[in-house]
């Protein structure tokens, strides 16, 4: 007896599966998407170099600035291009940059692996490029705080 209850509620629940697995493939079948192409607005062009591109490995610049938004310092930091939308290119930090040396202070820096949106165009080819524009705004920090993994 049993048995044959284990078999009439396992034929009904296979029963059920198919009938049910059938309707979705039917809904399947029936989507439609149409991948949209994300091209950079003309002012983020105008701002962000021409060889920057999805994949490619380059150097940032991690800048402190005050409450009325006044550059204090800053550091390069190495970075890859993750992503290049409408209005901002999505940057992943490969190391990790601190700006303070300030005991308690859980914030002022960036680590590896965080993610930014870059919509200034503050991207360089080469460490020194990164260094040097740094210099040119009279706000580059140098200092050992920088460690790559």
């Amino acid at each position: 007896m049993k048995k044959l209850a284990f078999y009439s509620i396992l034929l009904t629940t296979l029963s059920l599966f198919s009938c049910n697995s059938s309707n979705k493939s039917e809904e399947v079948a029936s989507y439609s998407y149409e991948e949209k192409k994300v091209e950079m607005s003309d002012e983020l062009k105008a701002k962000i170099p021409e060889w920057v591109e999805e994949g490619k490995i380059c150097y940032g610049i991690v800048v402190q600035v005050t409450e009325g938004q006044k550059p204090v310092k800053g550091k390069p930091i190495k970075a890859k291009v993750v992503l290049i939308g409408e209005n901002s290119v999505k940057m992943k930090a490969l190391e990790t940059v601190s700006l303070v040396e300030v005991q308690g202070c859980s914030k002022m820096g960036i680590t590896k692996g965080e993610t930014w949106d870059e919509d200034e165009g503050d991207l360089y080819l080469s460490l020194e490029e990164a260094i040097a524009a740094l210099k040119d705004m009279k706000i580059y920090a140098s200092g050992d705080k920088v460690t790559v993994d």
